[in-house]
């Protein structure tokens, strides 16, 4: 009985994740893939490299949500098909017969642990690398006419017209580092931009001719000034790329090492670092927690186990992790208000679970 079902479980879990990730990642997936095609016209490798890591980072999110799908449709399935009434009449309390997601469910949370504390953070700073290799690995390749450049940190460019290394009508945005979707703090214009790669220090300059910048005041006043020619810095890619004490792409390890080693750190800063190494863990429990839930419901759904299971697994999944984005605008703020939001969706599913678990066993 217990291979029966959770092989069920197994299947329908993994079939879950499979389509979750296809639903819920590859439109991100393509919008981050776009620049690295057409603004660097990156290899299929590194395009392959950056698919990679883009996955660990998705199934943090993916396995709970699968999983409480497949828990919710198979249970449904075996209570529309009264097989959950055979195997009490044999003698098998409900409990004992969901013992194998519970098995399931802690294993599940061994992986997402594993898998939040350590391969997420690696890949997402991986994300982040790929854009510092297309560039090194191609630098001639970068700036074509007609296409806005994003991929570079706080600003954007446009560039007009191009012949060899020569840039017409060049536009250089600088945005706020805090609101990149406003205004731009400044942005330059120039006639005539010329694309400068020097091999020696392993730069990427723009010598500008005619060139106007504009700048905004925090006021929003503007003002003009004509520059004539200037030479700014685009790229720098001779050392290895330095790393940002940044908790999203630090492993708890790195993080309790910045802690203990970095005395003068910001309070907001030491608040975010904290409260990620807890919602790791709490984010890691989801599996369990939606267990909890979704046996008794998948026993409730009964008959209409496909479309009401799916849209059950819809509402629950998205209270869950609502906590959490909620949680996260508080996470580098003084007390305890984030580590409580983060562990709540997982007490409240336990709490609402063992009632629910009781009111199916009365049944």
């Amino acid at each position: 009985m217990d291979r029966y079902i959770g092989k069920q479980i197994a299947a329908a879990t993994v079939f879950g994740v499979i389509v979750l990730s296809v639903l819920l990642v590859m439109g991100n997936l393509f919008k981050e893939l776009r620049p690295l095609l057409v603004e660097e016209h990156a290899s299929p490798a590194l395009v392959l490299r950056f698919i990679f890591s883009v996955l660990p980072f998705s199934l943090i999110y993916t396995i709970p949500w699968g999983f409480l799908v497949a828990v919710l449709l198979v249970f449904g399935r075996l209570s529309a098909e009264n097989e959950l009434v055979s195997m009490r009449m044999a003698g098998l309390s409900l409990l004992r017969v969901a013992m194998p997601v519970y098995a399931i469910a802690a294993m599940l949370c061994g992986l997402c642990l594993w898998l939040n504390i350590s391969m997420a953070p690696k890949a997402k700073d991986e994300m982040k690398f790929v854009l510092y290799e297309a560039v090194k690995a191609n630098p001639n390749a970068m700036l074509d006419p007609g296409v806005v450049q994003t991929r570079f940190q706080d600003q954007k460019i446009f560039v007009e017209g191009r012949q060899g290394n020569v840039l017409q009508g060049m536009h250089l945005y600088a945005l706020d580092q805090e609101n990149e979707t406003g205004f731009p703090t400044a942005s330059v214009y120039a006639r005539e931009a010329k694309l400068k790669i020097i091999e020696e220090s392993k730069q990427i300059r723009l010598h500008l001719t005619d060139a106007y910048m504009e700048v905004r005041s925090p006021s929003g006043k503007r003002e003009l000034a004509f520059i004539g020619e200037q030479e700014p810095l685009l790229f720098d890619f001779a050392a290895d790329r330095k790393k940002k004490q940044k908790a999203s792409i630090m492993t708890n390890v790195q993080i309790r090492q910045a802690l203990a080693e970095t005395s003068d750190m910001d309070d907001s800063k030491r608040y975010g670092f904290n409260n990620e190494i807890h919602r790791r863990y709490a984010f890691s429990m989801a599996c369990l927690a939606l267990s909890m839930v979704a046996v008794p419901l998948g026993i409730q759904a009964r008959r209409k186990e496909t479309s009401t299971g799916l849209a059950i697994s819809i509402l629950v999944g998205l209270c869950y992790f609502l906590f959490f984005m909620v949680a996260d605008s508080f996470e580098k703020k003084p007390g305890n208000t984030a580590l409580l939001l983060y562990w709540l969706p997982n007490v409240t599913c336990l709490a609402l679970g063992i009632i629910l678990f009781i009111k199916a066993r009365r049944k």
